[in-house]
């Protein structure tokens, strides 16, 4: 049998029987009703430590400066899944190549495992995919993997195989690894470039944008790999503007934008648990009904055969729902609406890009003076 072949079979042989021995312990030793034990947030080490970071670029032409990123202060914490929001142009790619050392702040500190991002010791440490890898076409994945191995520094093909197997299971690509990556989808390219940025087995895992341009199914296969990841133990910063995955995905999150941070925290302390309204939906409700139950509806409109009726208050539900029932109404359905992660973060960007708007043009102070003496220039020549 090949020697890739072995390390394969053990490394998935191990993982099988980690999962029976977790499965045996957690049903002898916890009751039914236990709940898992968290680790306080105040114990947990600190990954990424980013202190009033700021980043501004020249035009070469103009020399008209811009900010990217403003007075950013950023914590990411062991073993969590840290998602990144922003619209377009709001600053998340420049802010993740700051913390990767591949630019330089203007002001500012990050730390990486407590050194500096541009540290060998600190970049061992970490797995990048960018926006938009490439890739060498006619390799097949795990030759790619082996280059990539090498890279990283690996030296023994036994650690080397036993790394491939390991980051090929954790990208759900395993029954790829013989395939020429030119015949991969969108998808699969994606969790390739997941698999090279694991390959180096790193404790922290950052992603810049990677669900762009999948489809459904391979949005699903992409968040499974990155669920495996945090089961392995990695920390996971990712960048996104696909609310829906970061809402699945994150124990925290941070809204970003024109550089700015301008919310970060815990999902559940950003967004309001509280029910905010009650939708109602019924057919052959009476005239008489509706026009009773109008002090406590909100909105009422029609679609199709049914009506449907919004609360003002959670605490009218029982009584509508009994006003409906009494009258021979039949209840569809009734589904109360509590605040999402997109409503949070339209509210904020909306807010933030307003309070903006006098500068929005992002420019430093006496920039204004710099941009007449220029085009006074230009008028001249």
């Amino acid at each position: 049998m090949l020697p890739h072949l072995t390390v394969r079979k053990e490394v998935l042989g191990h993982r099988v029987a980690a999962a029976e021995t977790r499965e045996a312990s957690a049903g002898t030793l916890l009751p039914d009703a236990a709940e898992p034990v968290r680790e306080p947030q105040a114990e947990r080490r600190v990954v990424v430590r980013a202190v009033n970071l700021g980043k501004v670029f020249t035009s070469s032409f103009t020399a008209r400066k811009k900010w990217a990123v403003r007075g950013l202060n950023l914590e990411v914490f062991e073993k969590e899944v840290f998602g990144f929001l922003g619209p377009n142009g709001a600053g998340k790619t420049t802010t993740i190549k700051l913390l990767l050392g591949l630019l330089r702040p203007t002001y500012g500190s990050i730390e990486i495992f407590g050194t500096g991002p541009a540290s060998p010791a600190s970049r061992a440490q970490v797995g990048f995919l960018p926006e938009n890898p490439s890739f060498y076409d006619y390799l097949k994945l795990g030759e790619f993997l082996r280059l990539c191995a090498s890279l990283s520094g690996l030296r023994r093909r036994r650690e080397v195989e036993r790394r491939v197997a390991e980051s090929l299971f954790v990208s759900g690509l395993i029954d790829h690894e013989d395939v020429q990556m030119r015949k991969f989808s969108k998808g699969m390219l994606q969790r390739a470039g997941l698999a090279q940025a694991l390959v180096n087995n790193p404790r922290l895992l950052i992603l810049d944008e990677p669900m762009s341009g999948l489809d459904p199914i391979g949005r699903k296969e992409f968040r499974d790999s990155i669920v495996r990841a945090r089961e392995n133990g990695m920390t996971v910063f990712f960048s996104s503007h696909i609310i829906a995955d970061v809402e699945l995905l994150c124990d925290r999150v941070g809204i970003i934008n024109n550089g700015v941070l301008e919310k970060s925290g815990p999902i559940g302390e950003l967004v309001q648990q509280e029910v905010r309204s009650v939708e109602i939906v019924a057919r052959d409700v009476a005239e008489q009904a509706a026009v009773q139950l109008e002090p406590f509806v909100e909105e009422r409109r029609t679609v199709g055969d049914a009506v449907v009726l919004r609360l003002r208050d959670e605490l009218a539900t029982t009584l509508v729902l009994g006003t409906l029932a009494s009258s021979g109404a039949r209840i569809l359905s009734v589904t109360p609406h509590k605040e999402t992660l997109e409503s949070v973060f339209v509210r904020q960007v909306t807010r933030s890009s307003l309070s903006r708007a006098s500068g929005a043009d992002g420019t430093l102070p006496g920039e204004g003076r710099k941009k007449r003496v220029f085009r006074r220039e230009w008028s001249r020549l």
